[in-house]
């Protein structure tokens, strides 16, 4: 994405704190994109890159999410921090995001192609055959309630009277092919596209959904790629605000199906 300062702003160089990625340890995991609030890092040929001084505050929200040490506070002449810029650039942000979800036509015929800039979109296709074992019995589903996207239910619908609460991000339970038996249960649920579909209005809504019932544990199914990781640093911030104790469980799935751990948070 890209971005321009005014001839005023280039000149406006400080000697402060900024951030500092080493790109030899940088895997380009994308965990450091998520933890900035001002958006100041992006994945760029594979690694995380400062898009613009100005985004960046220098506080190193971002440090603690790198698994590699890839990421340091350091002091350097560098263009002041700008509120208002990165207010722009949040917007843009936002925009691209939903320009970005939309199929761009090609050619003439039903070919449609996709722009994501995330790193764990890209195409994988898992070499294996699809094996029809014997059926004993028919798997009966076990949702109890309509609708389950987060954008749809209201706070005070009657399903949600329980002491446990599914908010499952959308990928996990086509990934996860035993998702009815061994976690859903008929327990209620809320699903969201963290990457997509997680602004200020659903955060609010799941507030609200604990504030006005009686529920005692949060169950987070989320896919291990770091779009969908983020959902957890809400959690946090949401439970704190609720007069009462809330547990929250982690389940995270791969992107081959599988679960790789089960943590309280």
């Amino acid at each position: 994405m890209g971005f321009k300062m005014t001839e005023a702003k280039q000149r406006e160089k400080v000697k402060r704190k900024i951030i500092e990625i080493d790109e030899d340890l940088c895997t380009g995991c994308g965990k450091c994109v998520i933890a900035c609030a001002e958006g100041a890092l992006e994945i760029i040929d594979g690694k995380a890159k400062v898009v613009s001084e100005v985004f960046c505050d220098g506080l190193g929200a971002c440090i603690g999410e790198c698994p590699e040490g890839a990421l340091k506070i350091i002091e350097r002449n560098a263009f002041k921090f700008d509120e208002e810029e990165v207010e722009k650039h949040l917007e843009g942000m936002l925009e691209q995001t939903h320009l970005s979800s939309t199929p761009k036509k090609v050619s003439e015929g039903k070919q449609y192609s996709y722009q994501c800039n995330c790193p764990f979109a890209n195409m994988i296709i898992y070499d294996q055959g699809w094996d029809q074992t014997e059926i004993t019995e028919e798997v009966p589903s076990a949702l109890r309630q309509w609708p389950i996207k987060l954008t749809l239910v209201a706070p005070t619908a009657p399903y949600f009277n329980n002491e446990e609460l599914i908010i499952v991000s959308d990928c996990s339970p086509l990934a996860y092919g035993d998702f009815h038996r061994k976690i859903l249960q008929g327990k209620p649920i809320v699903s969201v596209c963290p990457m997509l579909g997680l602004r200020e209005i659903e955060l609010d809504k799941i507030e609200e959904i604990l504030k006005n019932n009686p529920i005692k544990k949060v169950n987070l199914i989320l896919m291990e790629v770091p779009c969908c990781l983020k959902m957890k640093f809400f959690m946090d911030p949401i439970i704190s605000k609720i007069d009462r104790k809330i547990s929250v469980q982690e389940t995270i799935i791969s992107q081959d199906g599988k679960i790789l751990h089960q943590d309280k948070l």
